[in-house]
């Protein structure tokens, strides 16, 4: 019954009935919990599934509460720099951005490049960019984006945003971005 409501929530997300796939990988999400328990491979992927329906959906609190839980648990399974863990990252920081935590946005797109730093460079540089991109919407312009994370590539970061930061220059014009192209409200 259950791998037939995961199909059928699969089903419904791909036809973009993110409502109808959000309830379905909630249903799954707790009885996954129940069940397996709160770190088994089903409830995290329920859990991951729930989250990629609530952004299109714009359930920003609901997101930044799924993905605190999923991001740690993420981070203690997988890594920081796994492509889940990544993904997680991203959405969550989106979902700052628009509940205006945007030092807190800018500093999970930091800590995360520096994770792929050495393994993706590509996604690295993505990550930067987007930081870079938000530090833009900070009040105060003097802000260092990388002051007080720590920071397995310091040096290299700290350079590559710089070079960001140039590129971007102070055009008002530039719209901010999410890694998916979506533009903020």
């Amino acid at each position: 019954m259950l791998d037939e409501l995961e199909t059928q929530a699969h089903e419904f997300y791909t036809a973009g009935e993110y409502t109808h796939a959000l309830a379905d990988f909630s249903v799954l999400r707790e009885v996954r919990a129940r069940r397996e328990g709160p770190y088994s491979v089903k409830y995290l992927r329920a859990l991951h599934w729930s989250v990629r329906c609530m952004r299109p959906l714009q359930l920003w609190q609901d997101t930044d509460l799924l993905c605190r839980e999923l991001h740690a648990k993420y981070v203690r399974t997988h890594g920081r720099g796994e492509a889940d863990t990544v993904d997680v990252a991203e959405h969550w920081a989106w979902a700052m951005v628009h509940l205006d935590a945007v030092n807190a946005a800018v500093a999970l797109y930091v800590r995360t490049a520096d994770a792929v730093w050495d393994t993706d460079l590509a996604t690295a540089r993505r990550l930067l960019g987007a930081a870079a991109v938000h530090t833009r919407r900070l009040a105060d312009d003097s802000v260092d984006a990388l002051a007080g994370i720590a920071l397995t590539h310091t040096t290299e970061l700290a350079e590559s945003f710089r070079n960001l930061a140039k590129r971007l220059g102070n055009d008002d014009a530039a719209p901010s971005i999410d890694l998916g192209g979506a533009t903020p409200v």
